[in-house]
């Protein structure tokens, strides 16, 4: 796969000073160069075709499903085993043992011979190994509340309460979306260059979206099996329903451990956002009208939203930002450019201004994407034993100043112990007295760097960093981060995770909302990330139409 570098000003970036610190990395939204996003996207402007091959299931909800993707030059089929819910062994964390269904995405036409395989290893899960072809490997469970009301409004002729939809938002939840390798699944830098889903990302966004298809596909089927008679459940609802997400400390980790693809991720979008801010706004053409009615919709969605945030800015903090900029592009003398209109949100917070940047990201949708192709990204970090001690230090001094920050020898920035779970090696955290003899899994870059400075200190500046390692052995992981990482500006979170006042769910949010696209994006705990994915996107019938370009910051429907 192709990883070329893009052409980018860095100067045109902010300052990871300021910028890198998690509560600010919190402050992203989603954008069209986020992973769910940018694939809707492609897949309705290229009218991927989805079709239900098989669906088998008893009104039990047991049986089998088997979903085919069409896209350009490319087929792949979605594989889905559905269970009758039960709360035994029901979590939506990775430690579960039974979910409501299971489903493998797989590269071709799936035969009988590859159902049964996965049929029988998926269960096994951490020792199972998926069939060659296999992209990712998914599972999700209901909404059981929610799920119910609209089985039993559908099947007795009525569309669910639009309430009830609008505060839950989804009828499944994902609870693990695994590839890239994992299981044996293909690695996407595998993937050919022409392949549909050589993004980050992008085959487990596809497992996603077809897994709320799913969902609407059961509910309507047990729906239908209670009473031949049943609605359909209406298109602007569906619309409406995502999938929903929970992430906790894992991202911390995956932040931490692909540092060159939170680079390149970052660094695209603020030459994006750089790009849409610098454009004229000219009131009253085509790129200020459409900017006025998107602002318009965003400050609807943000007023109606209706969960309460606790680490992250309200919703309606957001909402009083973005009619600033709507004060702003409704005044006598707008300001030049459509950055200058959007830093009028700056008094309420950066929370709105980015909100903002992503509208004006998608004035001019074509130039946004163009900036997707370069998202596959090389992650191997070279270390560079000839490089003089004094080069050494003079990195260290010029890109990871922000360390110091940081009293390492305070009990304060040492109260957390990372650890992993012996049931499935889940991430957790806990105070150090509470887990003494666990292993230490957190990425401790605040003392690492410093420990190696101090290591360095002493040493001749012309002394080669080879001849350092071999004297110091221990240094060699912190050394080759910090080379392999040089000259690139965002690639690690300006924080001390092992610090009593470092809130996780900041970094989660990160990779959830800017990353991932999920919306409403809510805290719980300091650490869990709840939120929607493809929330209000078009269903596979639209794909297929054509109809499906404008989507983001969906309105409550009215009761049907």
């Amino acid at each position: 796969m192709q990883t070329a570098a893009p052409d980018t000003d860095p100067t045109l970036g902010p300052d990871p000073e300021a910028f890198m610190r998690p509560e600010r990395l919190a402050t992203l939204p989603p954008t069209r160069l986020s992973a769910g996003r940018a694939l809707v996207n492609r897949m309705s402007r290229e009218r991927w075709r989805i079709e239900i091959v098989r669906f088998d299931i008893d009104d039990r909800a047991r049986g089998d499903a088997l979903y085919r993707v069409h896209a350009p030059g490319r087929t792949f089929d979605f594989m889905v085993f559905s269970f009758e819910p039960k709360l035994e062994g029901r979590t939506g964390r990775i430690i579960g043992t039974d979910w409501d269904m299971m489903g493998s995405l797989v590269e071709g036409e799936a035969g009988e011979a590859e159902m049964r395989a996965t049929r029988a290893e998926f269960p096994k899960l951490y020792a199972g190994r998926a069939t060659p072809g296999t992209l990712v490997w998914c599972r999700s469970n209901r909404s059981l509340r929610l799920f119910d009301h609209v089985i039993e409004r559908l099947a007795s002729g009525r569309q669910p309460d639009v309430d009830e939809l609008w505060r839950v938002g989804y009828l499944m939840r994902n609870t693990g979306l695994d590839g890239n390798g994992t299981f044996g699944t293909r690695s996407y830098l595998a993937l050919e260059d022409d392949h549909p889903l050589r993004g980050p990302y992008q085959a487990q966004m596809l497992s996603a979206y077809l897994m709320r298809e799913f969902s609407f596909d059961l509910a309507e089927h047990l729906a239908r099996l209670a009473d031949p008679g049943a609605a359909r459940l209406d298109p602007d609802l569906k619309r409406l329903l995502g999938l929903g997400n929970g992430s906790a400390l894992g991202l911390v980790f995956f932040a931490n451990n692909h540092p060159a693809l939170l680079d390149r991720w970052l660094t695209l979008r603020f030459a994006a956002v750089a790009e849409a801010r610098a454009r004229p706004a000219v009131p009253g053409g085509a790129e200020w009208n459409r900017a006025v009615e998107l602002l318009e919709r965003a400050i609807a969605f943000y007023d109606e939203d209706p969960f309460r945030y606790h680490s992250f800015t309200p919703a309606a903090t957001v909402a009083d930002g973005l009619r600033r900029i709507a004060k702003a592009m409704a005044g006598a003398e707008p300001p030049g450019t459509f950055g200058e209109l959007v830093d009028a949100a700056a008094e309420v917070g950066p929370d709105a201004v980015e909100v903002g940047n992503a509208i004006l990201l998608e004035l001019r949708p074509e130039a946004t994407d163009a900036w997707l192709r370069y998202q596959p990204v090389d992650e191997t970090l070279t270390r560079r034993p000839a490089q003089r001690v004094g080069e050494l230090r003079d990195l260290l001094d010029r890109e990871y100043a922000w360390t110091r920050r940081f009293e390492m020898a305070d009990p304060a920035q040492r109260r957390f112990r990372w650890y992993k779970s012996r049931d499935a090696e889940e991430p957790r955290r806990g105070p150090v007295e509470e887990v003494p003899e666990g292993f230490e899994w957190a990425l401790d870059l605040p003392g690492d760097i410093q420990r190696l400075a101090r290591a360095l200190r002493d040493e001749p500046a012309d002394r080669t960093v080879g001849e350092f390692l071999a004297a110091h052995p221990a240094e060699r992981a912190t050394v080759q981060r910090v080379q392999g990482l040089a000259g690139r500006r965002y690639h690690s979170p300006h924080m001390n995770m092992l610090a009593g006042d470092f809130t996780p769910a900041h970094v989660v949010r990160l990779m959830n909302s800017a990353f991932h696209g999920l919306d409403k994006t809510v805290d719980g705990l300091g650490r869990n990330v709840l939120g929607l994915l493809f929330h209000g996107a078009p269903v596979a019938a639209d794909l297929e139409a054509g109809r499906a370009a404008d989507w983001i910051y969906p309105r409550r429907p009215e009761e049907r």
